[in-house]
């Protein structure tokens, strides 16, 4: 089941049960081979602009299929009923006939090699089925009598003999009613079946004094009564238990029939395969053609360029009404493969990353991307962490299931990965998390060398782009201050009106993530903002004291004569002086 929001739930526009369920298995396992991501680029990039309508007879037939994939499955378990293998059979039949119809206009107009080789195996793979169909009785695989299941009996010797047993014991019962019309003295004598039960002889109770005393009474009503002579009860129970050995004897031609049948079941699985990836092609090529995207380059090379690149299920959600913000991405080996993204909460940062990761994933399943341009080098995987949640079910915090999932990302990812890391640190005090985020980031830059987008709230952290400034980029997600926040009124605190999120990406570090905003977006009462603001400023002044601090003390060490040295103090005390001021 596809979940509304997801990529399944955007790229899914199958005809198909089996279709869809390749789609997702083509979702979570992506292709690494180049050439197998040309092969399926080129198919859709066909199904996108061609004008022939061979395309549009594949799609109707593919429209009216049942799940022949579990049905498949459930003949090759001999789990299903006549029924079901009558209905599969026969839609592979029609299947067959169908694509063998549309072979000339396949090999005229399709270029795809990877098109034109599963439509024209499908008929060669599904050729068994119309033997097995020609064995069948039609009505009685619908009503699932087995025992007239068979049209030529000649392949079934054991059902025969006992058919032919059957009647010939049904045969001397019925000749035995000549005996009875002779001891009943009544030549009009008919056999009757009532309620199942058959070969009985119906008498008036008035008359039953003519029955001989080894008759058997069967039955009987206010009119009449019924009877078995003794000859009809013997031959009668031989009858019925060899019409109970006749059903044993068809139930083990019928599982007989299905292991023979199942000797092609990969075959015609394989059929299936074929038609399920036409399907998710042509899915592919609808939604391609719908969200207006573009064919992306794919290559083996380490980068991910992206231009005016879009999210592809927010993209959706938001329609032609409120158009989604593009976004361009530039990523590669050959100069900055790490991108450490800052800024205002809700600012769409997450949503950016996320964006970056689901365009790499349709690329290589051989998707057509929501973007201008885009570039993509073959990644081997996509190692994530984001989102907070603890696990009760393994006694893990919240911090500790964060660690976790970075500790296998480091043991995992390499230089040929994609990794994403949002706001790795919250989940402890500060200065453990900027350690524990500095120090995971460095690895990742300097040992890894992945492609990496790097979410963070901690400036400390940006300061990476100093120390590796040929491979690592500072970034912030765009926004606009309102110009109330310097209007403050004497001797009260404000929060700011309200932060204008642009939700573009712009080179360089956000100074503030303005969390204060959020809050109030969030309707958090205002006198706790105006504390929170107050707070906030105190806050913020000790620190820029300690920074100016240390800065000065930094000089300090390369001081090399008392005239440098008498001149540092004179600084320092000033700028001593002018913090201790009241403001």
């Amino acid at each position: 089941m596809k979940t509304k929001g997801s990529l399944l739930w955007v790229l899914d526009h199958t005809k198909t049960s089996f279709g869809r369920r390749k789609l997702k298995k083509w979702v979570t396992q992506p292709l690494l081979k180049l050439r197998e991501i040309n092969a399926r680029l080129d198919a859709v990039s066909e199904v996108l602009h061609s004008e022939s309508s061979v395309f549009g007879q594949i799609e109707n037939h593919l429209r009216k299929l049942p799940d022949i994939e579990r049905g498949l499955c459930s003949i090759y378990h001999k789990k299903c009923s006549t029924q079901e293998f009558f209905l599969i059979v026969k839609t592979l039949y029609h299947l067959k006939s169908e694509f063998q119809a549309i072979i000339p206009a396949v090999n005229s107009h399709v270029q795809s090699d990877l098109l034109r080789t599963v439509i024209l195996e499908i008929p060669e793979l599904l050729s068994p089925v119309e033997h097995y169909l020609k064995i069948l009785n039609e009505q009685a695989a619908k009503v699932g009598d087995k025992t007239e299941l068979f049209k030529d009996l000649s392949d079934f010797p054991l059902i025969k003999k006992r058919k032919d047993e059957i009647q010939g014991v049904s045969d001397k019962i019925r000749m035995h009613l000549q005996e009875i019309r002779k001891i009943l003295k009544n030549p009009s004598a008919q056999y009757v079946t009532v309620s199942g039960q058959e070969f009985m002889i119906e008498i008036k109770n008035s008359a039953v004094s003519c029955i001989p005393t080894d008759w058997v009474k069967v039955g009987s009503t206010k009119a009449v009564s019924r009877f078995h002579s003794p000859f009809v009860v013997e031959n009668y129970r031989h009858l019925n238990q060899l019409r109970e050995q006749l059903v044993l004897d068809c139930s083990a031609e019928w599982l007989d029939f299905l292991e023979k049948f199942s000797e092609h079941y990969h075959y015609l699985c394989k059929a299936v395969h074929h038609l399920a990836t036409v399907d998710c092609i042509f899915s592919l090529a609808k939604v391609a053609k719908q969200g207006n995207y573009c064919r992306p380059t794919v290559q083996e090379e380490r980068k991910i360029i992206i231009k005016n690149g879009r999210h592809p299920v927010i993209d959706v959600l938001l329609g032609e009404q409120d158009q989604y913000v593009p976004n361009s991405t530039d990523l590669s080996e050959d100069s900055e493969r790490v991108m450490i993204i800052t800024g205002p909460n809700m600012g769409g940062k997450s949503s950016y990353i996320k964006q970056v990761a689901l365009i790499t994933i349709m690329a290589q399943i051989g998707s057509y991307v929501p973007a201008e341009e885009a570039t993509i080098g073959i990644v081997d995987g996509i190692f994530t962490r984001m989102g907070a949640a603890d696990n009760i079910y393994k006694g893990r915090s919240t911090f500790m299931e964060e660690l976790t999932d970075t500790a296998e990302i480091i043991r995992k990812a390499t230089s040929q990965s994609l990794v994403i890391l949002d706001e790795l640190g919250r989940g402890t005090s500060t200065h453990d998390g900027i350690a524990i985020a500095y120090a995971t980031l460095e690895y990742f830059i300097r040992d890894v060398k992945s492609l990496t987008l790097f979410v963070t709230h901690y400036p400390p952290v940006c300061e990476l782009e100093k120390n590796y400034s040929h491979q690592v980029g500072n970034y912030h997600m765009g926004f606009l201050v309102s110009e109330d926040e310097s209007k403050l009124d004497p001797g009260e605190e404000q929060v700011p009106d309200f932060v204008t999120f642009l939700y573009q990406i712009t080179r360089g570090i956000a100074a503030r993530s303005y969390g204060l905003n959020v809050a109030k977006l969030a309707d958090i009462p205002g006198e706790i903002l105006k504390k929170a603001a107050h707070k906030s400023k105190e806050l913020e002044g000790l620190i820029n004291t300690k920074r100016k601090r240390l800065k000065y003390f930094a000089k300090l060490w390369t001081m090399h004569n008392a005239q440098d040295l008498q001149k540092w103090t004179e600084e320092f005390e000033m700028e001593e002086t002018q913090t201790s001021l009241p403001h």
